[in-house]
């Protein structure tokens, strides 16, 4: 009986591991050796094995459905009722790993492309679980914004001069841009893409809104380009003359390029044109005077 019941054993190990030895052969000696030295408990021991290793390369289940995880506990806080409460970032380094990776699940459970800074602190993590799920989360966004940006081109192809789609390419490139895993030639890259992308919103857009100037201003003031800074200024002051911050954007550029008698030319033009401050304009004001 047992030796009928080795035979069975030895002839189920042969098939699998010839079938290991086709498709995985870095798992095949320790298997072939587990399978021939321990007779029936090889089994158990092999499909632990396999099921640790499977579901340690993969996103859990919960994350890949993105299905409720009850804990109220973990709920993002309402930044009107939770000021005094600690950052995620820094849950994510300063706590224990436990915390640490429930606090990666309340993320993630959420629309974790809008979290990318807080993933890359997992990223710093310690504990190998959590550093693990937010490498993997971080691929997942990447590949998943790098195809919305193909299809975004594809469209740009099309309807060069559409606003919306403009800003729609604008909106992934600035996600992109904030995975901060980027190497700085591709960061570069994107930066430049990026620029050019708020310079043509802006000529086919005579409305588009301040935000996209102040971008513009400051993204070329970042990448080095005081004169494309310095054109974008003065397109902004000429198309919002009575919009304080444009005001504030050209005092950065002429600072930034070391024309100071051009700063105080701003200030001046500010306190005599008819540009009522708000609260935060009065205390930029002050700053530069």
């Amino acid at each position: 009986m047992l030796s009928n019941a080795l035979i069975l054993h030895y002839v189920l190990a042969v098939i699998t591991l010839v079938i290991v030895f086709l498709k995985q052969r870095k798992d095949f000696i320790p298997m072939a050796f587990t399978l021939i030295a321990l007779p029936f408990f090889s089994w158990g021991i092999i499909y632990y094995l396999q099921r640790s290793k499977h579901d340690a390369t993969e996103l859990p289940d919960w994350l890949l459905r993105k299905e409720a995880y009850e804990d109220v506990s973990l709920s993002l806080p309402d930044k009107s009722s939770e000021t005094n409460m600690i950052s995620l970032q820094d849950a994510l380094i300063l706590n224990t790993n436990q915390i640490k990776r429930k606090t990666l699940m309340n993320i993630l459970k959420n629309d974790f492309l809008q979290q990318a800074p807080m993933l890359a602190a997992a990223l710093k993590s310690e504990d190998n679980e959590t550093s693990h799920y937010a490498a993997t989360a971080l691929q997942q966004a990447k590949t998943h914004l790098s195809k919305q940006l193909r299809h975004l081109e594809r469209e740009l192809e099309e309807r060069p001069e559409d606003p919306q789609v403009i800003k729609s390419y604008l909106q992934i490139l600035k996600q992109i841009m904030d995975m901060e895993f980027l190497d700085r030639r591709t960061q570069m890259k994107y930066a430049y893409t990026y620029l050019h992308a708020l310079a043509n919103l802006i000529d086919v857009d005579g409305r588009a809104e301040t935000i996209y100037h102040v971008e513009r201003i400051q993204m070329a003031l970042s990448l080095g380009e005081y004169e494309h800074a310095l054109q974008a200024s003065d397109l902004f002051l000429h198309q919002h003359p009575t919009n304080e911050t444009a005001y504030f954007e050209a005092m950065a550029v002429h600072y930034a390029m070391k024309n100071v008698k051009r700063v105080h030319e701003m200030i001046h033009l500010l306190r005599s044109s008819e540009v009522r401050l708000s609260p935060d304009g009065l205390n930029q004001l002050r700053f530069w005077i």
